[in-house]
């Protein structure tokens, strides 16, 4: 794990939205999930194990990373988020707690993980924070966790 409490003003979250593939954003969220789970390296059998894909689309998703912008990846030993990527994580994992938050408290509506992971991605900028607004959501544009236990909302489906 690159770093905790990742500050959303270090990079450009909306440039960094729109630099990854929906798909993309939901390894990048596996990554950090797992990282959490006090796995230095995820080994690519891991996360693809979490995020119930092959590991060849580890692999390859891996790959379109590309080495040290996103991720760093070890062959035979794992992969990590740098700090661009985690915080890359931590903000597309704030965006579907929030849209799943409002769905259930403002709409009485249940939405699973993947689809309120859609949307949230899908969202415009000012309507993520507003969602966090009518919410009143604790974190801010990136997700604050440091271990699995501390958030019930961390996990993200599969790809």
């Amino acid at each position: 794990m690159t770093q905790t409490g990742t500050d959303a003003t270090d990079v450009s979250l909306e440039e960094l939205s729109r630099s990854v593939t929906r798909t993309g954003g939901k390894y990048l969220c596996g990554l950090l999930q797992c990282s959490l789970a006090d796995r230095e390296q995820v080994a690519t059998g891991d996360l693809a194990e979490y995020l119930d894909v092959s590991r060849a689309s580890v692999t390859e998703m891996v790959e379109k990373f590309g080495d040290g912008d996103l991720v760093d990846h070890e062959h035979y030993k794992g992969t990590t988020l740098t700090n661009t990527g985690e915080t890359l994580a931590r903000h597309l994992q704030w965006r579907r707690c929030v849209t799943e938050q409002f769905f259930e408290t403002e709409l009485d509506l249940d939405v699973d993980v993947d689809n309120a992971y859609r949307i949230g991605f899908e969202l415009p900028d000012a309507g993520a924070n507003r969602l966090a607004e009518l919410v009143d959501h604790p974190c801010d544009r990136t997700c604050q966790a440091t271990e699995p236990d501390e958030c019930a909302n961390l996990t993200i489906g599969s790809a």
